[in-house]
């Protein structure tokens, strides 16, 4: 196999494992609220097994982290406490109409503005 699927393989893995450790699930416990079971779920997060993407999709959904995230190999982009607040903010908004996110986005201007002075 491929050097670079490899790596991809494992750094996946570790995605797994850096939301799983973060959200205080032991392998057991997210292997459970996955619907797989626990060898499989270490196996995926040494890189070892090759999941598919249905099961990807369960542990992102366990995990309650967009799916991208665990195919996010940069962590200098955001840490994982961004991560999480900006997935939160994105759920936010989801029911709101144009005028309303603008009507949000100006109280969290006044907001901001308020804790700078």
């Amino acid at each position: 196999m491929d050097n670079s699927i490899k790596r991809y393989k494992l750094k996946i893995g570790q995605n797994i494992s850096k939301y799983r450790k973060l959200k205080n699930l032991s392998q057991k416990e997210l292997a459970s609220f996955a619907g797989i079971n626990r060898q499989s779920l270490s196996c995926i997060e040494t890189g070892i097994n090759n999941p598919s993407f249905n099961v990807m999709i369960k542990i992102a959904q366990a995990l309650k982290v967009p799916l991208a995230y665990l195919f996010t190999f940069d962590d200098d982009i955001y840490n994982i406490e961004d991560k999480e607040l900006l997935f939160l903010a994105s759920e936010a908004f989801k029911g709101l109409n144009y005028e309303q996110r603008k009507i949000a986005f100006k109280l969290i201007q006044c907001f901001k503005e308020q804790i700078e002075n």
